[in-house]
This record gives structure tokens, sequence and C-alpha cells, in this order.
């Protein structure tokens, strides 16, 4: 799927306790919970890469905090969360299929 180059830039980017929330400069506003994010973390650890077992570094997370973000270049989200995991890169494209129910590069949690 070919998205536009608006329905990938974000315009606002905020979080709360429970959900970050991209508004995007298609005017479309989209709403992750932090938990699933977490567990869906894009990094070779979480996804079980350099032998490790997929789920093993994520699967047992009850609850996730975020702490900070930053982007990354124009391409993509590095969240900071509150055990200071903070390797995986989000790109904007994967949280936008994400939202509109398609799993992209962040796959199942």
């Amino acid at each position: 799927m070919n998205l536009s180059l608006a329905a990938t830039t974000p315009d606002g980017i905020e979080f709360d306790e429970e959900f970050l929330r991209i508004r995007w400069k298609d005017g479309a506003e989209s709403e992750y919970s932090l938990l699933d994010l977490r567990k869906r973390c894009p990094c070779v650890v979480c996804k079980g890469g350099h032998g490790g077992k997929i789920g093993a570094a994520t699967g047992s997370i009850q609850d996730a905090k975020l702490l900070s973000f930053s982007k990354v270049g124009r391409y993509a989200l590095n969240l900071v969360w509150g055990d200071y995991h903070n390797t995986g890169i989000y790109s904007f494209d994967s949280l936008r299929l994400l939202w509109e129910g398609k799993e992209g590069d962040l796959g199942s949690p």
C-alpha cells in the first residue's frame, strides 16, 4: 500500500498516561495504546534477533509508561519508555498502517 506524504507526516504528536496521539498532515488523527506500542517495539532485541525468541523481551510487560519521544529525521519516532528501553524506531509509515488496521513493520505484539 502506498501512502501519501501527507498521510505519513505528523502535524502534531502528544501523549498521556495511556495513549500516543498523532495528527497527520492529511487531517487524520490516530491514537495508539502505549502498552500495545511497547509490546510491538521494532528493535532487534524485542523482535527476537541475535538468537533471541520473538516475544521473550516483551511478552511479560503488563504496563507501559512513555517518558519522551524524539523524531528520527523525517521518517520515524524514537520512544523512550519508563523501563528506559529506547532502541525501537517506529516509522511513520508503520504507525499509519497500524492505525489503518494493517500491521506493517510493527507486526503483532
